[in-house]
């Protein structure tokens, strides 16, 4: 990648937090450019963890096969988050498999790069730390919601967490940002789709929500705000 290519957005990643502009410059520059198609996987569970990657544009999907055969959604990731973080950990795998859910753009930083990239800037690691505590910090959320709450709370906890990147429209709306069906909110929730349907059906009655195939959208985050609460159905 020319050095020259400016970068302004990507580089206000909380991974660059404390960093000389200068110096997230010269981190940006060290990396490769990739672009994937929509189902392109980028890396694989328990593969050797050989890069480093930065999200530019799109979104991923991240899943976790279990002990017993069965996959599970961890996350969705889009831009300016991290993947891959374990590379920058020596020989560990990748514990997840990431699937680019549309046309992704993404740095690419090879081991071997990234750990003079890392020698050279110390902070970039205490702040891929962190992203990856962030991250730890999210599963464990998600694992008391599923141990407290009820199905209709969680589903709203989590349409509230992957609407919370975007901003509203005029019309206060705010939209998950990436293809999303109703079988992996049912995934996110720790339900089934049925349930997730009965839901939705009822929520878009009422006027806090409007989904179709695969998109979701927000009428009255204070109203999803109130179920999560477990104020409203």
């Amino acid at each position: 990648m020319p050095a020259d290519r400016p970068r302004p957005s990507i580089t206000q990643s909380r991974l660059f937090q404390g960093i000389p502009e200068p110096d997230r410059q010269a981190i940006v520059a060290a990396a490769a450019v990739r672009t994937l198609r929509k189902g392109h996987v980028l890396l694989r569970q328990g593969e050797p963890a050989s890069a480093f990657y930065l999200i530019e544009r799109g979104y991923l999907k991240l899943t976790q096969v279990t002990a017993e055969g069965s996959e599970v959604i961890i996350r969705f990731v889009g831009p300016w988050d991290p993947v891959g973080g374990v590379a920058a950990l020596g020989e560990a795998p990748y514990p997840v498999t990431a699937t680019a859910v549309d046309e992704v753009e993404i740095l690419s930083w090879p081991r071997a790069v990234l750990g003079k990239v890392l020698d050279a800037h110390p902070l970039l690691k205490t702040n891929l730390l962190r992203e990856m505590s962030r991250h730890m910090g999210d599963a464990l959320t998600r694992l008391r919601e599923l141990a407290t709450l009820k199905v209709s709370q969680r589903l709203a906890h989590t349409l509230l967490r992957l609407t919370a990147p975007t901003e509203a429209d005029e019309a206060g709306h705010l939209v998950v940002p990436h293809t999303l069906t109703r079988q992996e909110l049912a995934e996110l929730t720790g339900t089934t789709l049925f349930t997730v349907s009965r839901i939705l059906t009822d929520w878009e009655g009422a006027g806090l929500v409007k989904s179709t195939r695969a998109h979701v959208e927000v009428l009255d985050a204070d109203g999803l705000r109130q179920a999560a609460e477990g104020d409203a159905e």
